[in-house]
């Protein structure tokens, strides 16, 4: 016997949807929604047949993701086993001919075709200046070519000292190699390396080089994922299946002062600012106001950012000097200056510092507690210092006057946001300076329900002039990403934290001004999404009011009579 099969029918119901827009008509869709009728019992019953259609087709409840997600995982399936099958055959010549001249060939180059053969001679001919690593077949299985890889000078060193030398090299897949290369006495290795793409380990006699697209993968990777040395090195360990010997003689190489310059190297390269100076060099932000106008600026302390004491010391100066972190010792003098700025007082605000919540025991071991920085209102870096001193409002006071410094002489009126802003403005007034004429306070919007409510009312940013939709959040995004080089930085020395922050900084203000676009688009949908809300809200709050000149009628008469009585 069969069982009786419930059924759902469903009917369409259109729903009209109307959005509004301040430039143009109403915009008006339809959305279809199905609405289930009543089940009734089908009469006559299911074979097995039919049961096991049922089971495999999808149900009528199954969502169009879940639908293509299977027939997705069902055609990996279906060619799974076939392309392993291709896979090993792959590992065999498929073709003796070489692709050039049509001769027997035992040769092939992973990195240049994965069907294509070479005799000896096209080989050599092919790959001249080449740092590809070939593979030989030896009747049974590829192995490494015994060839030997060489770099020949361009043309020009004819009558140049010339020489050989041979070097250790990883290539850019992350092979360690050992290729023999050609050097002249007329300009230093260094540049002979750079000339054939292979950026060299030390800076003189160099004996191991990088191939220039590795480096710039590790700092991709480095800037991006926070990637440290020790897991690329095990990285290309694993993916090339490199000896203990070779891991380590490639953490060595990169461990020096090479990756610090080569990063900094790179941003030359790609800033263009050493050919011209005018040129951004990833410090400025496109959309805020250069001469005249409101500029938003958010400023904010991160406490995770520390160094160890215990981590060395640096025999010279940062390589990006203060592109974004200024000056330690005009810092110093500035605190020195102003002794009276003690911490800020916890009456006010509910939130707790890192600084606050760290022990003294670990902050003893520490000679950089933190890092104070300042962000436009569209996340690019601007400013940053390090703290030594713990919490003090020297650091946002600090500042503060280094913007205004830099704004002189422009129409710009200054809107700072900051955590306890009213812990500033209070201080300033305090002390007899007073806030300047051309500089607003406010509380970012998450952080104004900590305070009380006459902050909350007096300095929330939804609630002054000239902030608009910002909330003031941004240096909180900003420490989310920079944050993650804590691990690493900690164990550096101080020039080589700072570069290394200072190129993570760069990294995050290229991110933004790149999909600044996007985000100006996305907060304009959002502006005018959120007025025509306010607008329908005041339009229904003023239609059902009650009549005022009513109600006031109501009560003189209600007054008189009380006078009467």
């Amino acid at each position: 016997m069969g069982k009786a099969l419930k059924t759902t029918r469903f009917r369409n119901v259109k729903i009209k949807v109307v959005r509004r827009t301040i430039a143009g008509p109403a915009k008006v869709s339809y959305l279809s929604q199905g609405l289930p009728q009543p089940n009734y019992k089908q009469t006559h019953p299911i074979t097995s047949q039919q049961a096991e259609l049922d089971d495999t087709t999808p149900s009528c409840s199954e969502s169009a993701y879940s639908k293509a997600k299977k027939r997705e995982l069902h055609a990996w399936d279906a060619v799974k086993d076939d392309m392993l099958k291709v896979s090993f055959e792959c590992s065999a010549p498929i073709t003796t001919q070489c692709v050039v001249c049509q001769d027997h060939a035992d040769y092939r180059c992973i990195e240049c075709s994965t069907t294509a053969v070479f005799c000896e001679v096209c080989l050599k001919r092919t790959h001249r200046n080449s740092l590809h690593l070939p593979e030989k077949w030896n009747n049974v299985y590829y192995e490494p070519s015994s060839l030997g890889l060489f770099l020949f000078l361009p043309e020009g060193h004819d009558t140049h000292a010339v020489y050989t030398k041979v070097m250790k090299v990883i290539v850019s897949t992350g092979r360690l190699c050992t290729v023999t290369v050609n050097m002249c006495a007329c300009e230093p290795e260094t540049c002979t390396l750079l000339r054939y793409g292979l950026w060299p380990a030390t800076a003189e006699k160099p004996q191991t080089a990088f191939s220039i697209p590795l480096l710039e993968l590790f700092v991709c990777l480095s800037l991006e994922c926070q990637v440290s040395v020790e897991g690329f090195c095990n990285t290309l360990r694993w993916k090339n299946n490199l000896t203990l010997a070779e891991v380590n003689t490639l953490y060595r190489a990169l461990m020096g002062e090479s990756i610090s310059h080569f990063r900094h190297h790179h941003f030359r390269q790609r800033s263009l600012v050493d050919i011209c100076p005018q040129l951004d060099d990833g410090t400025i932000c496109p959309a805020c106001p250069k001469a005249d106008g409101d500029m938003i600026v958010t400023l904010d302390a991160n406490f995770g950012l520390v160094r160890k004491q215990s981590s060395g010391t640096s025999v010279v100066e940062p390589l990006h000097g203060t592109r974004m972190f200024v000056d330690e010792k005009d810092v110093e003098e500035y605190l020195l200056s102003h002794l009276d700025s003690s911490k800020p007082h916890e009456d006010c605000s509910n939130f707790k510092a890192g600084n606050v919540l760290r022990s003294q025991k670990q902050a003893k071991k520490l000679d950089v507690t933190g890092v104070f920085g300042a962000s436009c209102r569209h996340e690019m870096p601007l400013m940053f210092v390090n703290m030594s001193q713990g919490e003090r409002l020297a650091y946002p006071l600090y500042v503060i006057d280094e913007l205004l410094r830099r704004c002189e002489d422009k129409n710009i009126h200054l809107r700072v946001v900051y955590d306890i802003a009213c812990v500033v403005a209070s201080h300033l007034h305090k002390s007899g300076e007073g806030i300047p004429h051309n500089i607003s306070l406010a509380i970012p919007a998450f952080h104004v329900y900590g305070h009380k409510l006459p902050c909350q009312i007096k300095y929330s940013t939804r609630r002054l002039e000239g902030f608009g939709l910002t909330d003031g959040e941004g240096m909180e995004r900003l420490w989310s990403f920079l944050r993650r080089f804590a691990r690493v930085t900690k164990e550096m020395t101080p020039s080589h934290r700072l570069d290394l922050l200072t190129d993570a900084l760069l990294h995050y203000g290229r991110r933004k001004s790149t999909d600044l676009e996007m985000q100006l688009l996305q907060r304009l949908d959002k502006a005018e999404k959120i007025l025509i809300l306010a607008q329908e809200n005041i339009s229904s709050v003023i239609r059902e009011a009650p009549d005022l000149g009513l109600v006031n009628r109501t009560w003189s008469v209600k007054r008189k009579l009380r006078t009467l009585c």
